[in-house]
């Protein structure tokens, strides 16, 4: 077998204008703002096949085209495959002219919505040529086990052959082996070649060398997984395909670069979500010694997207499973198979779900009969009890962040084997930090999330660390995997950007900060001592930050300009935490070990504006990763630039740049990108092994502000921008919470030139004064704020004619977590009260109210709204239905009449039974004046004799005034009023009397008799405008009941 990737072109649309391209290939990846264009995509080649002697077969084998393809061979239509993610391959012998060239074209027909992340299009994976003799093995036939019995290593293999028919003998030959095997281990990942020979009539007519290693495993469900017969934690993460710039198109030596990273994280275990990886990523995981669980599909015959693969299920799978497991069965780092993710079926209905299941747990055991790994399936429906059941038959089953289940079904389920096989989902940007640390903020304006550690999501852990010491700290646990070891494009959560935010390595392959927290959980201080420290030092002066340092030693020190801020012991946990306001100098972080010695040390230094580049080099085979950083005049890293850069090459091809930056849309094939947090990366293919010769400078015409310093004096905060040459000058500012929210205590007014602001008080409390730059994009992409402290304004109150966020909420029975955009997410089972204390509705009120909700399920609910809180004597106000189903990350708008107003300070509550993202509520507000008002609803009434009953008044009598305050008519004012009443007199004079600040207007109408109500509207000969206080004055000589009275425009 030899690959076949080159020769090949492409033509999009159309089988015409070929032009030529690199296999592997992905067409997508080439415009980052049409990620997920349909599209037909085509590819052809020619090739010369009079090499072929008689009788030899041509098979031609695809390891991954993304996503059904028709293959031709000469014009002829040889087959078809529909996903994406297996190898499948073709004898195209007997399609094959006797003579000249032959033509191979591909068709690949991408339809999109197809998956959940970013898949890529095309050719993206190897191709192979094979020739075989008439009698050859299999492809995939042979299948290597191994074990171990009275102390010694054996293996057995099988092969699967084609002869015709004719007798044959196969050989198998264990190369490399020495007096002694030596497992394949973690730590020690030894391989061995197993050369396999067919004969017929004596003669050898097939070879084929295999790649094995000898391990045993074994999977207890009290004291976890085991690996050569020692206890090994899965110490894991979960990855998508794509490689960042590079795209889906498969690179060995990205792949390397990707996996040594996550091997210094302390990963010894990956989980390749949500589908079969590519061969050469199992090569490598051999060859590294990672465990592997491989997984198939992300859906079963239930989608979740339109185009994707349960459209196929029933007419493929069988073929699928076949090529997954027989491609990578003889691969010592898998460990497990798992048959699906976060499988609706198991969840919908208990018995067709089982029935599925157990086809395909029949489909893995044929091909894996010997039982090279087990079989297991991962899901985030393990509270409810169909998918328990489905569980029940399986027994080796993941929880995708179900880690307040174990313990309970540990007890209940003692055989049940149970592990991580998703968890953690907090959310990070590099080098971003939305203070203060103890405050979780999901969301903010420059579409970043926090590297704080202060960023969580609504179904995530609650940290890093209390997820990471959770699964260390639960025997029966085989480990987990975490949500996700590098970003990946697609999936941005919680915006609609270009790429994910949960990885703990961006896409360009920068670590975070959370990168080190599991570093120092995952790592040995004895073997490898690292301590780590964050933020960058450059704020504004005073301003309180957080420091934070992570470290696998016994004690840490923190230093600021020499002087201890205090020593920690890091027992049972990885990180201590200072706060400290900011001023420039250095901070120093000392790790220990228990003899007191230093082990590891980082500083953090305040810096300058940039001016100069730096470039760092690292080779992966044929691949040069190159980070260019800024560094100010006294050499000082400028952690926080963001400068443009060109980048030019000699002796290689500059392939791609990368920042990480999910909110940077640039073209990844450029040669000009800005540094995302002091960083940028070039891909760089090299002509040889003689490196080659990069130059880096910063672009003049686009300087963007690195830094906005902001000082404040009483009431008033100025900013100054760094560096004071930037090309963008324009600055945004804002009120908040502490958590981003417009503030109610206070309104901001920005002066005039835009470079100061004044805090205008309303109430009591903490306000954050923020300045916000956006650097030439469409949003804000950098945020600098101050806290202004405000006393003697007394009490300020919601108001629910704005918009009201739900990350306001100040009263709940539960403690919820962060919804998207600064909303509230609802708890996963039970109910949710989220409550609003001191909600303003004015004298009037309002009975119509709308929310913005984003549920996690597709099926319709109710949800309850109160007056008052439940726990408290409220009451239950409507039970509300929410049909729309959901759009992942979207909010979708419901209006609800309730059946009566709320009116004055009170107290709202939702109450929710399912996982529901809430963003706010808003009440339409109604203009008193102009509304029906019952004549009960009055502010004052006085006079000789009157009976109020319900919504009337009645047997109004002499001189009664009937009195409403706040009627704003505004602009536009009325010109007319409508009444309604019944008398017995034949006629009654009322008198109108409209006052305000500085006037006075009165009309007098006359009401005829009307035995049951009646209405009329009188016109007020002038248009009353502006807010009044309206006086229905009942002259002497009246008897009247009156029901109601509205004003007209």
């Amino acid at each position: 077998m030899k690959l076949f990737n080159d020769g090949w072109m492409f033509a999009k649309g159309q089988p015409k204008n070929f032009i030529p391209v690199e296999i592997p290939h992905d067409w997508l990846i080439y415009d980052v703002n049409n990620l997920y264009e349909n599209g037909l995509g085509w590819y052809r080649r020619e090739f010369d096949t009079s090499f072929l002697q008689d009788g030899q077969r041509l098979f031609l084998r695809f390891d991954g085209v993304y996503m059904d393809i028709t293959l031709f061979v000469n014009d002829r239509q040889v087959g078809e495959w529909k996903y994406g993610y297996t190898a499948f391959e073709y004898d195209i012998t007997d399609f094959l002219r006797s003579e000249g060239n032959n033509t191979i074209l591909l068709k690949v027909d991408y339809k999109s919505p197809n998956s959940r992340w970013y898949t890529g299009a095309g050719i993206y994976r190897d191709v192979f040529l094979k020739v075989k003799n008439a009698s050859h093995f299999v492809s995939d036939g042979i299948y290597i086990t191994t074990g171990k019995r009275d102390n010694q290593w054996f293996f057995e293999a099988d092969a699967e052959v084609e002869t015709c028919g004719r007798p044959y003998e196969v050989r198998h030959t264990l190369l490399d082996a020495g007096d002694d095997i030596l497992p394949w281990d973690i730590d020690n990942p030894q391989l061995y070649t197993l050369r396999s020979e067919l004969l017929v009539d004596g003669v050898i007519t097939d070879v084929e060398h295999t790649r094995f290693g000898f391990r045993t495993i074994d999977y207890t469900s009290d004291k976890g997984f085991f690996l050569n017969g020692r206890p090994v934690k899965f110490k894991g993460v979960c990855l998508h395909h794509d490689l960042g710039s590079l795209g889906s198109a498969v690179h060995p030596d990205a792949i390397r670069r990707q996996l040594t990273l996550l091997r210094s994280m302390g990963v010894n275990a990956l989980r390749t979500a949500h589908n079969p990886p590519a061969k050469v990523f199992m090569d490598i995981a051999d060859e590294m010694g990672f465990l592997v669980m491989s997984e198939i599909l992300d859906m079963w015959k239930q989608p979740k997207n339109t185009y994707d693969y349960a459209r196929f299920f029933d007419g493929w799978i069988e073929k699928d499973v076949a090529s997954w497991i027989r491609r990578d069965r003889n691969h010592p780092s898998i460990i497990l198979w798992s048959i699906g993710n976060e499988i609706h079926d198991t969840h919908l209905d208990a018995r067709a779900g089982a029935e599925t299941m157990n086809r395909l747990i029949e489909l893995v055991r044929k091909h894996d009969h010997k039982g090279h790994a087990p079989v297991t399936l991962c899901s985030n429906y393990m509270p409810w009890e169909n998918t328990q059941k489905c569980a029940d038959i399986i027994k080796l089953i993941g929880y995708n962040y179900g880690e307040t289940l174990y313990d309970n079904h540990h007890t209940q389920h003692p055989d049940w084997i149970i592990y991580g096989s998703e968890t953690c989902s907090t959310v990070q940007s590099r080098g971003v930090y939305h203070f203060p640390l103890n405050k979780s903020i999901l969301a903010d304006d420059d579409l970043q999330c926090s590297a704080l550690g202060n960023s969580s999501t609504s179904w995530g852990a609650r940290s890093v660390e209390a997820c990471v010491k959770f699964d260390l700290d639960t025997p029966y646990s085989l480990g987990h995997f975490v949500w996700v070891g590098q970003d990946h494009l697609g999936e941005p959560t919680p915006y609609h950007t270009k790429n994910s935010y949960l990885g703990h390595i961006d896409t360009a392959g920068f670590p975070k900060d959370s990168y080190y927290l599991f570093q120092a959980a995952w790592t040995d201080y004895r073997k490898a001592p690292m301590v780590h420290l964050l933020p960058y030092w450059d704020f504004s002066p005073g301003q309180i930050i957080d420091v934070q340092v992570y470290s696998n030693a016994p004690e840490i020190e923190l230093f600021f300009n020499n002087a201890s801020l205090g020593a920690v012991t890091l027992k049972d946990r990885f990180s201590a935490s200072w706060q400290m306001a900011y001023q420039p100098g250095t901070l120093r972080a000392v790790a220990y070990d228990e003899q007191g010695n230093v082990i590891a040390e980082e500083c953090r230094s305040s810096f300058g504006d940039a001016e100069s580049l730096q470039i760092q080099r690292e080779r992966f085979g044929e691949l040069e990763f190159i980070t260019i950083t800024a560094a100010d005049r006294n050499g000082n890293c400028v952690e926080n630039a963001n400068c443009r850069v060109r980048i030019s090459v000699k002796g290689g091809e500059l392939l791609t740049l990368d920042n990480g930056d999910s909110t940077d849309y640039d073209q990844y094939r450029t040669d000009s990108r800005r540094l995302f947090n002091g960083r940028l990366l070039a891909v760089v293919k090299c002509e040889n092994d003689d490196p080659p010769h990069i130059s880096a400078a910063m672009n003049d015409n686009d300087i963007p502000i690195r830094k906005i310093e902001l000082s404040v004096h009483d009431y008033t905060v100025t900013a100054r921008i760094f560096p004071e040459n930037a090309t963008y000058g324009d600055l945004y500012w804002r009120l908040t919470d502490v958590g981003g929210i417009d503030s109610p205590l206070a309104t901001l007014k920005a002066a005039g030139d835009g470079k100061s602001a004044t805090v205008i008080p309303k109430g009591d409390g903490r306000v954050y004064v923020r300045c916000a730059a956006r650097n030439g994009r469409g949003h804000v992409t950098i945020i600098s704020q101050q806290v202004i402290n405000i006393t003697g304004m007394g009490k300020a109150f919601l108001d629910p004619y704005g918009f009201v966020s739900a990350g306001l909420c100040n009263c709940s029975n539960a403690e919820l977590t962060n919804g998207n955009e600064r909303g509230i997410a609802t708890l996963r089972s039970g109910e949710s009260h989220v409550g609003f204390k001191d909600v303003d509705f004015g004298d009037y009120g309002s009975d119509e109210i709308t929310l913005p909700l984003f549920p996690l399920g597709k099926e319709p609910f109710t949800f309850e709204i109160w007056e008052g809180m439940p726990s408290e004597g409220g009451e239950l106000l409507y039970t509300a239905a929410y049909d729309k189903g959901s759009v992942w990350n979207t909010y979708q708008e419901v209006t609800y009449k309730l059946p009566r107003r709320l009116r004055g300070v009170t107290t709202l509550c939702l109450v929710f039974r399912e996982k529901v993202h809430i963003k706010g509520f808003s009440f339409k507000k109604y203009i008193k004046a102009f509304q029906k008002l019952s004549a009960a609803e009055y502010d004052t009434i006085y006079g000789d004799s009157f009976r109020v009953n319900a919504g009337t008044v009645e047997n109004i009598g002499n001189n009664v005034s009937i009195i409403y305050e706040n009627m704003d008519f505004g602009d536009t004012g009325a010109s007319s009023v409508a009444l309604s009443w019944r008398s017995e007199l034949p006629s009654n004079s009322i008198q109108i009397v409209f006052t305000g600040e500085e006037e006075k207007f009165q009309k007098v109408i006359f009401a005829d008799g009307s035995e049951d109500y009646t209405s009329a509207v009188f016109p007020l000969g002038d248009t009353v405008t502006g807010k009044k206080t309206v006086s229905l004055i009942f002259l002497p000589g009246n008897s009247i009941d009156l029901a109601w009275l509205q004003f007209h425009r």
